[in-house]
C-alpha cells in the first residue's frame, strides 16, 4: 500500500497543494479559536501549530522557487530552513512597521495570526501564478514504514519518553539505560548488515538523534543549564512586552532565533516559553543530524556516512550543552543547509544563490558564534582557491567567490553594528584582543608568559593533559584521543589525495579550516576558553567527523595488511566493522553509560541523578545542581520574585546568579555569597537551595571554588528566615 508522501507536498498537483495548505492553516487557526472558548483538545494546537510554522511557509517558498524532485530529506530540511526564516524575518518586520502605524504592540497573538496567515496566503497566489503546471507526485510505501525494522526502531522514542518519566517520578533509569544500549544495539545491526536495510538508515539517524537529544531535555520541568537562561529572558521580555526592543543591550537580544522565533512558537501553539524551549527547539536541532548524513551521504556512501554521523551525535556535547544553547541549534541547521548548498551541483545557480543570501543572512540573526566562524571560513576558503588559481594556473570553480565573501561579511558587521548598541561586535573584538595580548605573552614576551595561569590560558591543551579522576575516565579520554588521532590520518591521506574517497573541493577546503580551528584551541591562548573547546569541536565535528572514520579504517587496514594478511580476505569491511565497534565503546562512554554502570563519577544529568546524590564528589554534586533545578528551588524563586522589593538586594552563592535567577526569578540587584556575610546590606535578601542546605555545598564567590553553608550557619541563624518549603531557603537579613 502506498500513501502520499506529505514531505513532497511541493511535487503534488497545484490544486491538492493549495487546498492542503489552507486546510492546515484553518485546522490551526481552528485550534486556536476553540481553546479560546474553553473547549481544549490535548496536544491538537501545539501539533498542527507545530507542523504550520515549521514546514508549511518554507514548502510553499520550494514551490515558488520551482525546486521538484528532491529527494525526501532534502525537501524536509530546506523546507524547514526556509520557515524558520521566513517566520524571523516576517516577525521583524512586523516589529519595525507595525508601530509606526499606531501598532504599538506587534508580537501578540493577532497580530501574529494575520501577518502569519497572510504572508502564508500571498505566498500561495504567487505559488500559483509560478507554478501552477508542475506535476510530479510521489508515495511513500507503508511496507517500509511499518516493517519489523520500522517498528524496532520506533521503539527508541517510546523508551526515552518513558524512561524520563521514569527517573522523574520513580526515581529509576532502568528504562534509559536499556534505551542507550538500544541504540548500540542499533547501530551494531547497521555495522554487520543485520535486521536493519539501507533504506532506514535516515530514519535510525532522526530516532537515535531525537532519544539523545529528550533523554535530557525531558528530565526534569524546568530549564537546566547556563546559556539558555538568558536566552528565556530576553525572548520572555518580547512575551511581556509584545514588542522587540532592538536598542537593548546583549549579545542574545541581537539574535532573532531567540527574540522573535521564540515568542512566535510560544504564542501560536500555546506552549510556555519553558516548553518551546525544551521541545521545539531540540526536535528542529533533531533535523541536523539527518543534513549532516546527507552530506556525507552524497560524497562517502550510506556506512562510512551513517558511521560519520553517530560520531558527531555521539560526543556528549551534542545531547548536553546544546540543549542549553536554543541559538546555536537553530544556526547549525542553516549552517548545514550552506554546505548541503556546496555539494548539490545539480540545482540551477540562481536558485543556488538565492538559498545562500536566505541562509547566510539566517546563520547572522540566530548566532553571532557561528556566524563569526563562518565568515573566517568563508574568507579561508576564498582565499584558498585564489592562491591556488593563482600559483597552480588551474581555475577551481566553486560556489565561494569574492561577492558571495563580501556580501556575508557587510551583512554580519551591518547587523551586529547596529543592533542591541553593537554588543556582539563589541564581544568579538574583545576576544580578538584578548587573543593577540595573550599570543603575544606565551610567544613573544615569555617574561609575562610565566606569571599568567597556564590552565587559563590554554583551555583546549589543559583539558588533553589534565590527570583524570580515576582510571576508568583515564581510559575515556584516551578513548576521545584515538578519535582525534584518526581524525589527523583522515584528513592528512585525504588532502595527499591518497584515499579512494572523493569529497567535494570545497567541502575540503572548509574542513581544512575547521581543522586548523581545532589546533588553534589547543595552541593559542585564550582562544578555546573564550569560544569553549567543547562547543568549538562540536561544530567542526560537522565537518571533521568522517575524516576520523576514514583515518580509522586506514590505520586498521594497515594492521590488517601487516598482521592479518594471511587469513583477512576483505580488510576494508573489517575495518569498518572495527570502527563500528569502536566508536559505539565510544558512544558508551560518552552517553556516561559506563560511569553509571561502575558507579565512578558519574556525571549523566539523566542516567545518573540517583548515584550523584549517593556517590558523587563535591565538584561533581556542585556541577550538577549549577545545571539542573530542582522543583523547590523553582518555586523558592518565583515566591520571591513575586514578594521581593526589587531595590533590594539578594544574595546567593554562584550556582544559581546565572541561572534560576536571570529566567524563572526575573533580574535585579545581585551579590555572591561568600565565607563574609559580614558585607551584606541589612534588610537584603539571602537564597539558599537544595545544593546549599542538601548537599551543604557552596558554589564560589569564584567559579568552581566551593565551601560549606555551615561555615556561615550562625549568620543565616540570627537573619529572618522569610520563606521555606524544608529545601529552599529564604532569608533576610535584620535591618
Amino acid at each position: 500500500m502506498q500513501i502520499n508522501n506529505i514531505f513532497k507536498m511541493n511535487d503534488w498537483r497545484i490544486g491538492k497543494f493549495l487546498l492542503v495548505i489552507l486546510s492546515i492553516q484553518l485546522t490551526m487557526l481552528g485550534s486556536i479559536g476553540i481553546e479560546n472558548i474553553g473547549l481544549h483538545i490535548p496536544f491538537l494546537r501545539q501539533f498542527i501549530g507545530f507542523f504550520y510554522l515549521t514546514f508549511i511557509p518554507g514548502i510553499i517558498i520550494l514551490r515558488i522557487l520551482k525546486l521538484h524532485e528532491l529527494d525526501s530529506l532534502e525537501t524536509i530540511l530546506y523546507a524547514v530552513g526556509l520557515s524558520l526564516a521566513s517566520l524571523m524575518f516576517s516577525g521583524l518586520l512586523l516589529n519595525t512597521l507595525y508601530p509606526l502605524f499606531s501598532l504599538s504592540k506587534p508580537i501578540s497573538l493577532i497580530q501574529l495570526l494575520i501577518t502569519i496567515s497572510g504572508v502564508v496566503i500571498l505566498l500561495c497566489v504567487i505559488c500559483y501564478k509560478r507554478d501552477s503546471d508542475f506535476f510530479a507526485e510521489s508515495y511513500i510505501n507503508l511496507k517500509d514504514i511499518l516493517s519489523l525494522p520500522a517498528l524496532f526502531l520506533y521503539l527508541l522514542p517510546f523508551f526515552t519518553i518513558l524512561g524520563t518519566y521514569s527517573v522523574k517520578y520513580r526515581n529509576s533509569n532502568f528504562l534509559l539505560m536499556f534505551m542507550v544500549v538500544l541504540i548500540a544495539l542499533i547501530v551494531f545491526f547497521i555495522g554487520f548488515d543485520i535486521f536493519i536495510p539501507k533504506k532506514l538508515y535516515s530514519l535510525a539517524i532522526f530516532l537515535i538523534s531525537f532519544s539523545l537529544l529528550f533523554h535530557n531535555a525531558l528530565i526534569s520541568n524546568y530549564l537546566w543549564g547556563w546559556d539558555i537562561h538568558f536566552e528565556y529572558y530576553y525572548s520572555n521580555l518580547v512575551l511581556k512586552n509584545l514588542i522587540w526592543n532592538s536598542a537593548t543591550y546583549g549579545n542574545v537580544n541581537a539574535m532573532l532565533s531567540i527574540v522573535m522565533l521564540a515568542p512566535i512558537y510560544s504564542f501560536i501553539t500555546g506552549l510556555s516559553l519553558t516548553w518551546v524551549l525544551k521541545i521545539l527547539y531540540p526536535l528542529i536541532f533533531s533535523l541536523v543530524p539527518l543534513g549532516i548524513y546527507r552530506i556525507f551521504q552524497k560524497q562517502i556512501g550510506d556506512k562510512i556516512g551513517f558511521l560519520s554521523v553517530f560520531f558527531c551525535v555521539s560526543f556528549f556535547t551534542f545531547y548536553t550543552e546544546m540543549l542549553a544553547l536554543a541559538r546555536q541549534q537553530i544556526a547549525e541547521l542553516f549552517l548545514i543547509l550552506i554546505i548541503l548548498l556546496i555539494i548539490d551541483k545539480k540545482m540551477i545557480k540562481m536558485k543556488r544563490s538565492m538559498l545562500y543570501i536566505i541562509f547566510s543572512f539566517s546563520i547572522i540573526v540566530s548566532h553571532y558564534g557561528i556566524s563569526y566562524i563562518f565568515m573566517v571560513l568563508l574568507i579561508f576558503v576564498w582565499s584558498l582557491f585564489y592562491l591556488f588559481t593563482k600559483y597552480k594556473s588551474k581555475e577551481i570553480k566553486g560556489d565561494i567567490n569574492s561577492k558571495f565573501v563580501l556580501l556575508y561579511v557587510i551583512l554580519t558587521l551591518a547587523w551586529y553594528m547596529y543592533i542591541s548598541n553593537s554588543s556582539t561586535l563589541s564581544t568579538i573584538v574583545h576576544i580578538g584582543s584578548q587573543i593577540s595580548d595573550s599570543v603575544y605573552n606565551d610567544f613573544l614576551n615569555p617574561v609575562n608568559a610565566e606569571s599568567i595561569n597556564r590552565k587559563e590560558r590554554i583551555e583546549g591543551a589543559y583539558i588533553l593533559m589534565s590527570q583524570s579522576i580515576s582510571p576508568l575516565h583515564e581510559m575515556g579520554k584516551y578513548i576521545h584521543l584515538i578519535s582525534q588521532f584518526f581524525m589527523v590520518v583522515g584528513i592528512t591521506i585525504v588532502l595527499l589525495k591518497r584515499s579512494r574517497v572523493k569529497f567535494e573541493n570545497e567541502y575540503i577546503a572548509f574542513s581544512f579550516g575547521n581543522f586548523l580551528i581545532l589546533l588553534a584551541s589547543l595552541s593559542i591562548p585564550y582562544f578555546a576558553s573564550s569560544l569553549n573547546t567543547t562547543r568549538l569541536y562540536q561544530i567542526t565535528l560537522i565537518f571533521l567527523a568522517p575524516f576520523a572514520v576514514i583515518g580509522g579504517i586506514t590505520v586498521f587496514n594497515l594492521i590488517s595488511n601487516i598482521v592479518l594478511r594471511s587469513w583477512n580476505k576483505h580488510p576494508d569491511r573489517s575495518s569498518l566493522k572495527i570502527m563500528f565497534m569502536f566508536f559505539i565503546i565510544y558512544f558508551l562512554f560518552n552517553s556516561g553509560f559506563v560511569y553509571e554502570i561502575a558507579k565512578d563519577n558519574p556525571e549523566s544529568i539523566s542516567l545518573s541523578q540517583e548515584t550523584i546524590k549517593n556517590y558523587a564528589n563535591v565538584e561533581v554534586k556542585a556541577n550538577f545542581y549549577t545545571s539542573f533545578i530542582p522543583e523547590q528551588d523553582y518555586f523558592g524563586a518565583m515566591w520571591l520574585s513575586k514578594t521581593r522589593n526589587y531595590k533590594m538586594n539578594l544574595n546567593m552563592d554562584l550556582s544559581r546568579k546565572n541561572n534560576l535567577f536571570v529566567s524563572y526569578g526575573d533580574q535585579g540587584l545581585y551579590s555572591i555569597l561568600s565565607k563574609s556575610p559580614n558585607k551584606i546590606f541589612r534588610g537584603s535578601y539571602i537564597y539558599t537551595g537544595y545544593l546549599n542546605n542538601v548537599e551543604k555545598i557552596m558554589v564560589g564567590p569564584k567559579y568552581k571554588r566551593y565551601w560549606y553553608i555551615t561555615e556561615i550557619s550562625p549568620f543565616l541563624e540570627k537573619s529572618n528566615k522569610i520563606y521555606t518549603n524544608n529545601v529552599s531557603v529564604i532569608y533576610k537579613k535584620r535591618g
